[in-house]
């Protein structure tokens, strides 16, 4: 399909959102009842704009789990919806969930009181292991059944949050392919899950498995850890926990597990979670960097062919590596690259594109209106008629049916 900006895809991404009512929409609001709950629960989804495409082929997608989801949901749709039209991250699913009680739902134990927790905000504490199994038998199966989803989840939580998302990570390694902690409570039932970390991150369980943690030290107080080590109570305890979680990881780092800790010195503990979310998903997307709209040279026409497609081709391999299953090049990004080079009447290296996508996308409308278009500019009659024959039997396009009709 011949996009008359085709320009603008390279340099100028152009960001937008579904409009109804003239009301700018970025995602929408579902109930589900939960019978191991025994609640109803609500979720926000977003779904990137490429899922509603009838143009291309239909893609498979990431799906992002999103904890404190009445906090988090807008920003990181934003972002994911600005990122991934610059091809920084991978378009993905978010799915966020907002609270009920997040005391109940994010905490592992139950505890009476703890050093940031009173007797009465810890009394419904230790839900957490429900809260799961919700999540794996319920939630996570109904996206599924609903949404294009890719065989890749990854888990973002905040504070007690965090700390469901290291627990989640620790002792249901197989639920997330990624995880994103943010400033995680790990002083919580006296810093009981950094404790175990040691034991468990011995275990050989953590292939293709990736953690983002971030720390916010803005406004804290600088301790010198090895005075606080002198004396145990409560606080030094709280003080150390993450000291140990870093050690932990460190001392098991060659059991497949790929990790990061990044500490904010300028950030709260409120204030970390925007900038963590970016990171995070900048660490976990990574081999999806070099399709930035920034690398000129993956899509000038003044490089030759051969060199884009091999670097595509390896750029995509690394890709499939890194998110544990195929990725196939993009066919939007084929597509234009194959315009571009038949705009330069360079017709060889504008058939190699459109051939790609014939390979990888058979069953895309618009794979046969794109090669309808360059045997048309080549001359070729019959060829062109042919293909967009083929392209009106997988969707019925009137610009397409123009072509048809001028050519006949």
């Amino acid at each position: 399909m011949k996009k008359i900006f085709f320009l603008l895809f390279f340099l100028i991404p152009i960001i937008s959102y579904s409009q109804e009512n003239n009301d700018i929409s970025i995602g929408k609001t579902y109930k589900t009842y939960s019978k191991i709950l025994g609640e109803e629960r609500s979720y926000f989804i977003y779904l990137p704009k490429s899922a509603s495409d009838r143009i291309y082929s239909k893609q498979k997608y990431p799906v992002i789990y999103v904890l404190d989801g009445e906090e988090h949901f807008q920003g990181l749709a934003a972002m994911m919806e600005n990122m991934g039209s610059l091809r920084i991250f991978q378009e993905s699913i978010i799915v966020a969930i907002p609270n009920v009680d997040r005391i109940r739902d994010f905490t592992p134990t139950h505890i009476t009181s703890g050093i940031f927790l009173d007797s009465v905000s810890a009394k419904s504490s230790g839900g957490g292991e429900k809260f799961t199994l919700f999540l794996q038998n319920e939630l996570i199966p109904e996206i599924e059944s609903k949404y294009p989803t890719a065989p890749y989840r990854m888990l973002i939580g905040h504070s007690l949050g965090g700390l469901f998302v290291i627990n989640t990570l620790l002792k249901h390694t197989e639920l997330f392919n990624s995880y994103i902690s943010i400033d995680p409570a790990l002083w919580y039932d006296n810093s009981k899950l950094s404790k175990e970390a040691e034991n468990i991150l011995s275990d050989n369980k953590f292939k293709n498995k990736t953690l983002f943690i971030s720390v916010a030290n803005g406004f804290k107080k600088k301790l010198d850890t090895a005075e606080v080590r002198k004396t145990i109570t409560p606080f030094n305890d709280a003080v150390l926990a993450m000291d140990r979680l870093k050690s932990a990881l460190q001392r098991n780092s060659n059991k497949n597990l790929l990790w990061k800790i990044k500490y904010y010195e300028l950030e709260g503990h409120n204030t970390a979670p925007f900038i963590s979310e970016y990171d995070g998903l900048h660490y976990i997307f990574r081999d999806y960097n070099f399709l930035s709209v920034d690398n000129y040279d993956l899509f000038s026409t003044s490089v030759n062919d051969k060199t884009i497609l091999d670097s595509l081709k390896s750029g995509y391999k690394q890709i499939s590596n890194s998110m544990g299953y195929e990725i196939l090049p993009s066919e939007q990004i084929i597509n234009n690259l194959g315009y571009a080079f038949l705009r330069s009447n360079k017709f060889e290296s504008a058939y190699h594109f459109f051939e790609m996508n014939e390979i990888n996308y058979p069953h895309s409308f618009n794979v046969y209106d794109a090669l309808g278009d360059y045997h048309s500019a080549k001359g070729r009659k019959e060829e062109a008629k042919k293909n967009y024959i083929k392209a009106l039997s997988i969707l019925d396009y009137p610009p397409t049916v123009d072509k048809l009709k001028a050519l006949k």
